[in-house]
């Protein structure tokens, strides 16, 4: 069981490294990225032919399109990228479908390493663990409401209530978690490519607002859940 949940880790890792690697090395060449991204995606579905990673490709692609454009379209950043459509570069879609299909992989790898280390899911060690996760996300959420403007306050405030009410399993948990991070991690190397800009960045020296993690893990759970619907294995 180890070994499966290491190799697993092993493809979602390179699986990870090849979508940074497209993107910072492509992104000013709009058709290469475009074809290696869906070159990429076309794998995926082959290698794992699961319904649910289809199902987060497609609602990612759906759903963070069209935020992508209102975010632009209202100043929040700016792409510099060429070959841009509504002020977004066209392979937008791809990036999205990859990147949140990732996450659930990931999540779904680490849920089982959970169930590996503490078979019962009523272990106390198992709830301890978990019980601090959730605690991380309540206490960041609290400090970034604080920080941020009042009407993106509101806006995660609404979502976050939802996700406690409906969406609070463990699962959940693992890729705010694993969404929050990496999502992060990754916007930060490709800003120092010059690829976009925040135009109200709070670390200025780092051009990152302070509720980033908040967006790319409540996106996470959203894309999910919508995925969930469709799961009928990992």
């Amino acid at each position: 069981m180890y070994r499966k949940i290491g190799v697993e880790f092993m493809y979602e890792a390179l699986s990870g490294l090849y979508l940074t690697s497209v993107v910072v090395l492509f992104w000013r060449h709009t058709i290469t990225a475009s074809l290696l991204l869906g070159a990429g995606l076309g794998i995926w579905l082959w290698r794992y032919r699961n319904k649910a990673d289809a199902a987060a490709m497609v609602g990612a692609a759906l759903l963070g399109t069209p935020s992508e454009i209102i975010c632009v379209k209202y100043g929040v950043w700016t792409y510099d990228a060429p070959g841009l459509f509504m002020g977004i570069p066209v392979w937008i879609p791809l990036i999205w479908a990859s990147l949140f299909c990732l996450f659930r992989r990931i999540t779904v790898t680490l849920h089982s390493l959970a169930d590996k280390i503490w078979p019962g899911r009523k272990s106390l060690s198992r709830k301890i663990v978990f019980g601090l996760l959730a605690g991380v996300v309540v206490v960041y959420y609290i400090m970034i409401s604080i920080a941020i403007i009042r009407s993106i306050a509101i806006v995660y405030t609404v979502i976050m209530l939802i996700t406690v009410i409906f969406w609070h399993e463990e699962r959940d948990i693992l890729i705010f978690i694993t969404g929050g991070m990496l999502g992060t991690f990754g916007e930060y190397i490709c800003m120092q490519q010059g690829f976009w800009h925040y135009h109200f960045p709070h670390f200025i020296s780092i051009g990152l607002p302070v509720s980033l993690p908040m967006a790319w893990g409540l996106s996470a759970i959203i894309i999910g859940r919508i995925a969930k619907i469709w799961e009928v294995d990992a």
